[in-house]
């Protein structure tokens, strides 16, 4: 008997997920305490802007992130399961937090960042902005989470 060869994508997500985590952990702790390097090459080997490889890190996290969690819900085609809904709503929840706690530290570092853009991808939203709709984003999928969780536990059975 031939045992399958395990598919190298789910290493492949873990290290998309934990390395691309670490960059943007990086990156975020930089633009709370040197918020002025933030356009500087990360190296002179790539010359890509920190604030665009933190960007990019943290994309390549939460994108790593959904999947791995969605992988091993049943599927059906066209439609969201409970299993995939619920590894959306897991995720939306972590990395709106994660922005929302980078805004914090950077609006205690450096507030007056607060009322500028966020990203120099976009001249909105605001850095104060940003944390206010992170952190209500988290709130409403975490409240979505928790009444998706409810719906599909088992009845409790009646006392009497």
């Amino acid at each position: 008997m031939r045992s399958a060869t395990p598919s190298p994508s789910r290493p492949l997500l873990e290290v998309g997920w934990l390395h691309g985590l670490l960059g943007w952990l990086y990156v975020a702790a930089v633009a709370a305490v040197r918020p002025d390097t933030m356009s500087l090459p990360i190296t002179a080997v790539v010359p890509l802007r920190r604030d665009t490889f933190g960007a990019c890190c943290f994309v390549v996290s939460a994108l790593a992130a959904l999947v791995l969690q969605a992988r091993g819900q049943a599927h059906r085609p066209g439609r969201l399961t409970p299993g995939t809904t619920a590894a959306v709503l897991r995720t939306i929840v972590c990395y709106a937090l994660l922005v929302w706690v980078y805004v914090c530290v950077n609006s205690l570092t450096h507030p007056g960042t607060i009322g500028r853009r966020l990203t120099h991808f976009s001249p909105t939203p605001a850095e104060g902005t940003t944390a206010v709709l992170c952190f209500a984003v988290s709130a409403v999928a975490l409240l979505l989470l928790r009444l998706l969780r409810a719906r599909q536990a088992p009845p409790e059975p009646a006392h009497g």
